[in-house]
């Protein structure tokens, strides 16, 4: 009975690091390719949907609630889609610039403001306020740009315009 334990134990650490060793081994180019689904997914899973609704007269708080929190759980995965070498030195069609790196607490920061302005706009849409909901929409927006400077086209603090 004493020897399953140690084999168990020993079973369980080389488990573990075969998961760290598949991840550390992903390709850079496969985490970019990551990163760009989970950008388009930004949009057109989440935001979109809020950018239409909100631009409306009677808004629909349930789907901005709902997709508010969705996206905000979408960006927190996001964030993490940054990791060392995956720049345009390493994959040449990134359109992250290289102060996410070099600038790694401010992108950190940006990343943090639109997830709570995110959060907060899934607030305001739970507490069935339509003029919340409208106050806080432009404070997304904002924190969308504190990244890149708006559509596809156009480029910014962290990401390169595009080609």
């Amino acid at each position: 009975m004493f020897r399953v334990v140690p084999a168990l134990a020993l079973a369980a650490v080389m488990l573990l690091s075969a998961g760290q060793i598949t991840f550390a081994q992903t390709a850079p180019a496969q985490i970019v390719k990551e990163r760009q689904d989970a950008m388009e997914k930004n949009w057109t899973e989440y935001f979109r949907d809020i950018s239409r609704t909100v631009k409306t007269d009677s808004p629909d708080l349930a789907l901005i609630a709902t997709k508010s929190a969705q996206a905000s759980e979408h960006l927190k995965k996001f964030a993490q889609l940054f990791p060392p070498g995956t720049g345009r030195d390493v994959v040449p069609k990134t359109r992250a610039k290289p102060e996410v790196w070099t600038q790694r607490a401010e992108f950190d920061a940006a990343m943090k403001a639109l997830i709570d302005a995110t959060i907060a706009l899934g607030a305001a849409a739970k507490s069935g306020s339509v003029e919340k909901v409208k106050a806080e929409w432009p404070s997304v927006a904002k924190a969308c740009g504190g990244c890149h400077g708006g559509p596809k086209k156009a480029g910014g603090k962290f990401r390169f315009e595009e080609e």
